[in-house]
């Protein structure tokens, strides 16, 4: 994983939601770095059986199973 992306924004919300509703996203965990984000996103369980998302500093949106192949990624470098 490369930690390229500053200022990474997780946050989750409940699996019948889109990310491209137009609510305003709910309240986010901000990490320093991609690496930090997905770790959290990935070893954390959230509550209510929310689904984690991630905003990168450029505004690139990644799902859960983009999250997952970067956590996958990790121990293949």
């Amino acid at each position: 994983m490369t930690t390229e992306h500053a200022a990474v924004r997780l946050q989750y919300w409940p699996p019948s939601h889109t990310v491209d509703a137009p609510d305003t996203w709910p309240d986010s965990y901000e990490f320093g770095s991609l690496d930090d984000a997905v770790a959290f996103a990935m070893t954390q369980a959230p509550a209510h059986r929310e689904v984690a998302w991630l905003r990168t500093a450029d505004g690139e949106v990644l799902k859960m199973p983009q999250i997952r192949r970067l956590w996958e990624l990790r121990d293949e470098q």
